[in-house]
């Protein structure tokens, strides 16, 4: 028999160790092996939940059990759903304690068994609260809140202490649920109708073809519109993104860093399927992942080009969206286990690619073109100061607040002259991920 803890683990082993989201994690797991979907949803609570408040778990766990950190991966894991249940899930100390040591011993043996109960025993026990009384603020803040210890810092400096707590308690909500309409396949008002039928309960945003889907009985992507491609789950910032661009039906747009290809979809709606989308990334698997979705999406204007986004060459081009990769500190909600990922060297790393695109942009732009330079983080380096190294050789044009609040005007030291031209959106502010959004002119 496979318990639904021993799962969890093997999942938070394959976030460990292959940098996979959770559900990319759960569907390795599970696809083929589990075909129960109510195991599925209960895998699916208990790996976000755990990695939403994965150092607070390790805390207690570290501060009853000094060997932690030298222990099996999947045993270590065991001992996270042991206490996620007992401290967190309501689940009397006792069974949680049980279920766990029960799968520990038929899994690796009796001493291991005994092990994980002596320890269970001990995090039953453990007044993590109290002990917060004795940490300096960073340390306290960042495991009340669930965030690592850098983020915390940086939050309140860019932020201030009140809305930095605000934000990260917002980044623990469930992530808002936008449906945005394919107007290729179906027009608003037919969408509208389909989910209120359908159970949905909807309410409108600043953007007249997204809705937000407030309470379902069945979650917009499985109903049948969605496979039929007449709506897609998008979150709302991401969706303005486009707009920003403004593409019209005759223009040449590149995109230097496509895949999964949402925004592209958004754009070839906009532009009726007309004029040419060419769509680079340098992953051939995700590129065929996302020729399959442009077909169910109903997109025909849409070249995918395997490609450095950084070097690919396609001649003057009337606008390039600059989506790149990036740090994802503002989608925390929907990857709770990139918090735990943060890497110093990495993160140089990524914004040197994201200068280099922008410079690329600049290349493959006829004079008077625009660039839409967007992220889904919220730290200074990866946004406000790249914007300062394009104004070298763009002019940084207004981006109107639809949705969102202006920039940051100053960070640690750094003054960003353009603060009233960019546009930011907040979880705690605006219900849906942290993105940055500008917009610049070659000239």
């Amino acid at each position: 028999m496979i318990y639904t803890q021993e799962l969890v683990a093997e999942v938070l082993k394959v976030i460990e160790e292959t940098k996979l989201s959770e559900k990319e994690a759960i569907k390795r797991c599970l696809s083929g092996k589990i075909s129960d979907h109510a195991i599925w949803s209960s895998v699916h609570a208990y790996v976000f939940e755990i990695e939403k408040r994965l150092n607070l778990i390790d805390f207690i766990l570290r501060n009853c059990f000094r060997e932690f950190d030298k222990q099996n991966t999947v045993f270590k894991n065991l001992l996270r759903v042991g206490v996620y249940e007992m401290h967190f899930k309501g689940v009397h100390p006792a069974l949680a304690t049980d279920s766990i040591v029960r799968i520990v011993k038929q899994r690796f043996n009796l001493k291991m068994a005994s092990l994980a109960n002596a320890v269970l025993r001990r995090a039953e026990k453990f007044d993590y609260e109290r002990r917060f009384r004795k940490l300096g603020k960073v340390k306290r803040l960042a495991l009340e809140y669930w965030h690592p210890e850098w983020f915390v810092r940086y939050a309140i400096d860019m932020l201030g202490e009140d809305e930095a707590i605000k934000l990260m308690k917002a980044n623990n909500e469930k992530q808002s649920v936008y449906v945005r309409v394919n107007e290729l396949k179906a027009n608003i008002e037919e969408v509208r109708r389909y989910l209120e039928n359908s159970g949905v309960e909807i309410e409108e945003t600043p953007l007249p073809e997204v809705f937000k889907a407030v309470k379902y009985e069945k979650h917009p992507s499985v109903l049948d519109w969605h496979s039929e491609g007449k709506y897609v789950v998008q979150d709302l910032a991401s969706c303005f993104v486009s707009h920003v661009l403004d593409p019209q039906p005759d223009e040449i747009i590149l995109d230097l860093a496509s895949a999964p290809g949402l925004k592209a979809s958004h754009i070839a709606s906009m532009m009726e399927n007309k004029g040419v989308i060419i769509a680079v990334d340098n992953s051939a698997e995700r590129l065929e992942r996302m020729k399959a979705k442009m077909k169910q999406l109903g997109v025909k204007n849409v070249v995918c080009r395997l490609a450095d986004g950084c070097k690919i060459k396609v001649g003057d081009v009337d606008k390039v969206l600059v989506d790149p990769p990036c740090s994802s500190t503002g989608s925390f909600r929907s990857y709770p286990c990139v918090k735990w990922r943060f890497d110093r060297e990495l993160y140089l790393k990524t914004i040197d690619v994201q200068r280099k695109m922008i410079k690329n942009a600049f290349r493959n732009l006829k004079s008077g073109g625009i660039m839409v330079y967007s992220t889904c983080s919220i730290t200074f380096d990866e946004n406000e100061e790249n914007v300062m190294f394009a104004s070298e050789f763009f002019k940084v044009e207004e981006v109107k607040p639809v949705i969102g609040v202006r920039g940051i005007r100053e960070f640690r030291g750094k003054v960003f002259p353009f603060w009233d031209k960019v546009v930011r959106t907040f979880p705690h502010l605006h219900d849906c991920t942290g993105f940055f959004i500008s917009k610049l002119k070659k000239v």
